[in-house]
């Protein structure tokens, strides 16, 4: 796991210099985005503006971003709140001929 820092794009807020490690990082075809999964670390009151199974842009300090969504606390205490993300599934156009 690699450690990084990154703004979490909240609809018209920023949660900034947000800390976590990186599991996967991946170009995503066809864009600008990368496909992002790993843990991010909260705290108490950054946990009160975010929920799980909702999209959030997930902006890295080197320029990077992709947009994810929370899945799961993976760990807490009375400090912080770590959870587990992955990057949205991409979706498949149908064309129906």
């Amino acid at each position: 796991m690699r450690e990084f820092e990154a703004n979490l794009l909240i609809g018209g807020a920023v949660l900034r210099r947000l800390r976590g490690e990186l599991e996967q990082e991946q170009p995503q075809n066809g864009s600008g985005d990368w496909l992002l999964s790993g843990h991010l670390r909260l705290s108490p009151q950054d946990r009160r503006n975010v929920q799980f199974n909702r999209q959030y842009r997930l902006e890295l300090a080197d320029g990077r971003s992709g947009q994810v969504i929370f899945t799961r606390v993976a760990a807490q205490d009375d400090r912080e709140l770590v959870v587990d993300f992955r990057h949205m599934p991409q979706k498949v156009d149908a064309v129906a001929k």
